[in-house]
């Protein structure tokens, strides 16, 4: 899990949300159930096109890439079944994979200790050193438990993931190799563990920190 940054509202969120919710409201009001067309608006393209810029086609809290094996679920970071008025609120929707979504459920993050992604730098409370994450405080272990983030689906994923990095950190290392070839490579793995564009890239963060002072040996030599 990695710190998100919230874009701007979609212009189709901000023109219609609160008559959005003033109609859930109202059937709720008048006993009758919203329609599933009436609940899932935040659901619209447009809306979903920005949650996906802003968390790199990823899950918010596993880190996971999504789009080429599942459509990935509007998230309420808050549930929408504890408070109505959070469904069309564009601070309260991200994008999560089914099984962290699933997870999380109609747990109220405030009161069970789950990471809001958005409003606190997530390495602040967990970390990855490896395969298997790790809470540094007692919100970091809460949010590893109840999202299941040591599952061992998971687990298999980072693993894959740190497989390829440290051929690459092998390669990093070879003096065989020229400097600047070596310095290109690099570049390219802290450039795009910053980014965050790729999976699990807090965990890719932390295995660059550590090889950090032999990296630097390497490329300047």
């Amino acid at each position: 899990m990695i710190k998100l940054n919230k874009k701007g509202e979609p212009q189709i969120l901000a023109d219609n949300s609160a008559a959005w919710t003033a109609a859930i409201e109202a059937k709720y009001a008048s006993g009758e159930k919203p329609s599933p067309t009436e609940m899932g608006r935040y659901r619209h393209p447009d809306i979903k096109k920005i949650l996906i810029e802003e968390t790199n086609g990823k899950c918010a809290y596993c880190e996971s890439k999504l789009l080429h094996i599942h459509h990935g679920d509007v998230e309420h970071i808050y549930p929408k079944s504890l408070d109505r008025k959070q469904t069309f609120k564009w601070d309260n929707l991200t994008l999560a994979c089914e099984r962290c979504n699933q997870n999380k459920s109609d747990n109220d993050p405030l009161l069970k200790q789950i990471i809001d992604p958005y409003l606190v730098d997530p390495s602040h409370h967990l970390t990855l050193l490896g395969p298997l994450p790790r809470g540094k405080t007692p919100q970091g272990v809460s949010t590893i438990e109840l999202l299941k983030l040591h599952r061992s689906e998971l687990v298999e994923q980072r693993e894959e993931a740190l497989k390829k990095l440290y051929a690459i950190i092998y390669q990093i290392k070879d003096d065989r190799i020229a400097v600047e070839a070596r310095r290109a490579m690099y570049k390219d793995l802290k450039d795009e563990s910053e980014s965050g564009c790729n999976a699990y890239s807090a965990m890719v963060r932390v295995a660059l920190q550590v090889e950090a002072v032999s990296f630097d040996a390497a490329v300047t030599s």
